[in-house]
């Protein structure tokens, strides 16, 4: 590890040489990422937030980070000869201003593991580098650390920005754009399992960008909605917590449209749902379902059924848009069972309507949702 100083001579600055006020105004104007500069030295842990963070080369795989003099972390980093760089995530923000701020308790409550020199690699980001010191450069106030990555580790996620003295998002539209059209289809439309995912045809399918498919199904491949396979992609069986997000947003549609509807619905309303309710029953027997198929479409029917009595367009879309019908016909191959409290349920449910007794109805809905979780502990599907 060579310390190098280097220096412009001694003359005073041009005339025409700005302020040092109006300087940095101009470079707040540059956006920028967000990174923890971290290291371990003498028993102690040291970090400090920074932008002036840049890759060098990639051959071998080099980055630099300029670090003030006066900062503890980098006095720390010219004794230990190494460091990480941590790159926050969008969600990140109270870590940042914390190691912004000078003081001796930054670790406190941020949870983080060791890396290959004892050097914090703070959980939650969403790429660190683990990396030893080369060459140490002075350039005015800062030190410039050339360093050598030894590991790297990349994680799903948006990163933290930082402009203009204030953190905040970064606004990927089309990008995001394209992963929830490619995660629609991939939820909606694909039911059969057995047919590889190409990035090409999605592509093609959905009018975007080859490249943006294929980031995006490398997205939902951290989701756990797809599995790669090689230059394809192929659907994974629907894991249990996706279900459980989706069934929680149901819920929380027919709690709201419930509270909503009780007691107000007309008597043509009651027949209809207690004609959809009675609809599903011949579908199930012997707590099995008798075709998987028949129970999905028509419990739909049920459900949305429940969500078109409040009369609201805005809200029917949004329960619509959940795709519950495509994702449980990729769940329910799981098993055919089919456990009696479903039909229960329902039944309560129409029952209470029926009766103007909304403390029934609210009660079997926090039931009913409670239905996939309890079956998936005993090995059964419910839908």
């Amino acid at each position: 590890m060579a310390d190098v100083e280097t220096t412009t001579g001694t003359a005073a600055a041009a005339p025409d040489a700005p302020e040092k006020w109006d300087f940095r105004d101009a470079m707040g104007r540059f956006a920028s990422g967000v990174t923890v500069i971290t290291t371990h030295d003498g028993g102690v842990d040291f970090g400090a937030a920074a932008s002036a963070v840049s890759s060098l080369s990639d051959e071998p795989p080099m980055i630099l980070i300029c670090l003030n003099v006066t900062s503890t972390t980098a006095q720390a980093i010219q004794r230990s000869g190494v460091f990480a760089v941590n790159v926050l995530s969008e969600d990140s923000a109270p870590i940042a201003q914390r190691f912004a701020s000078k003081g001796d308790d930054k670790f406190t409550s941020v949870p983080f593991e060791r890396g290959h020199a004892g050097e914090p690699l703070i959980s939650g980001s969403i790429a660190q580098f683990e990396v030893d010191v080369e060459e140490t450069v002075r350039g005015g106030t800062h030190l410039v650390f050339l360093g050598r990555v030894r590991k790297v580790t990349s994680l799903p996620g948006n990163p933290l920005a930082y402009f203009r003295g204030s953190f905040g998002r970064m606004e990927m539209h089309a990008d995001s754009a394209a992963l929830r059209a490619v995660r629609d289809y991939v939820v909606g439309k694909v039911t059969d399992v057995s047919v590889p995912l190409d990035a090409e045809h999605i592509a093609g399918q959905l009018e975007i960008e080859t490249g943006r498919a294929f980031s995006a199904l490398v997205a939902l491949a951290n989701e756990g909605l797809v599995r790669r396979a090689g230059a394809t992609f192929e659907v994974e069986p629907v894991p249990d917590q996706v279900l459980f997000d989706y069934y929680s947003a149901k819920f929380a549609i027919e709690y709201g449209t419930a509270v909503q509807t009780v007691g107000k619905i007309t008597p043509e309303q009651l027949v209809e749902l207690r004609s959809l309710m009675e609809a599903t029953l011949e579908f199930v027997r012997d707590d099995v379902f008798t075709d998987a198929e028949g129970w999905i479409r028509t419990n739909n029917a049920f459900h949305e059924y429940l969500v078109e009595l409040a009369g609201s367009v805005i809200l029917n879309e949004t329960y619509k848009g959940l795709r519950l019908p495509a994702l449980e016909l990729r769940s329910i191959s799981h098993s055919t069972k089919a456990p009696s409290a479903l039909l229960e349920d329902h039944a309560a449910i129409v029952e209470g309507y029926e009766a103007g007794d909304l403390d029934l109805v609210l009660r079997t809905l926090e039931a009913h949702a409670r239905r996939p979780r309890e079956s998936r502990t005993e090995g059964i599907t419910t839908v």
